[in-house]
């Protein structure tokens, strides 16, 4: 979509060759992650965790603001993800050296479904979706589903609707990890 210089990629939208106009709904728009500030008789459309910015391809990389800025900001995550993982790891391993655990869990028919739960069209999204309605569950293989659920995230954003350009989960400007998990519990 063209704004005057700017240029907004949207994507999964529907071609109607009847209809001579370009209808966007609110709705589908903040489910794909975009933020909308209306004023007046008009709206400005842009990605959301993120600030306006003018949309102009740059020369040298070939990419647009907004795709440049996903772009460090993926690296950047990345970057602290790395150190948040080698120090979880640690701090774990020192942890589970001191505790007597048993392999009972190893045969735990829940974790070994939920390890083996992958995604690949909408109702595997509805089948973890589903198991969150017990809460007993929930509080017991809360780590497990944590992951799937970010995992599951994931793969609607970036498989089922083509949305690539920002991590998932996403992060506050605090560099806080959203725990997507604990907001969709909250909102349900």
């Amino acid at each position: 979509m063209k704004t005057g210089n700017e240029t907004l990629n949207i994507q999964s939208v529907f071609y109607s060759p009847k209809i001579d106009r370009n209808v966007l709904s609110l709705d589908q728009l903040t489910l794909q992650g975009f933020t909308v500030r209306k004023s007046g008789d008009s709206c400005k459309i842009y990605p959301m965790f993120s600030s306006l910015v003018v949309n102009l391809k740059n020369e040298a990389s070939g990419l647009t603001k907004e795709e440049e800025l996903g772009l460090n900001e993926k690296r950047r995550l990345q970057d602290l993800s790395n150190e948040d993982d080698e120090f979880k790891e640690a701090y774990l391993n020192s942890y589970f050296e001191t505790l007597n655990v048993s392999s009972e869990d190893d045969n735990d028919w829940n974790r070994l479904i939920l390890k083996a739960l992958e995604f690949h069209e909408f109702a595997d999204c509805k089948a973890l979706i589903d198991m969150l309605d017990d809460r007993e569950y929930v509080f017991r293989y809360r780590v497990e589903l944590q992951q799937k659920f970010d995992e599951m995230v994931r793969w609607f954003l970036n498989e089922y609707m083509g949305i690539t350009s920002r991590p998932v989960p996403p992060y506050s400007p605090s560099q806080k990890k959203t725990d997507l998990l604990n907001l969709f519990i909250l909102v349900a």
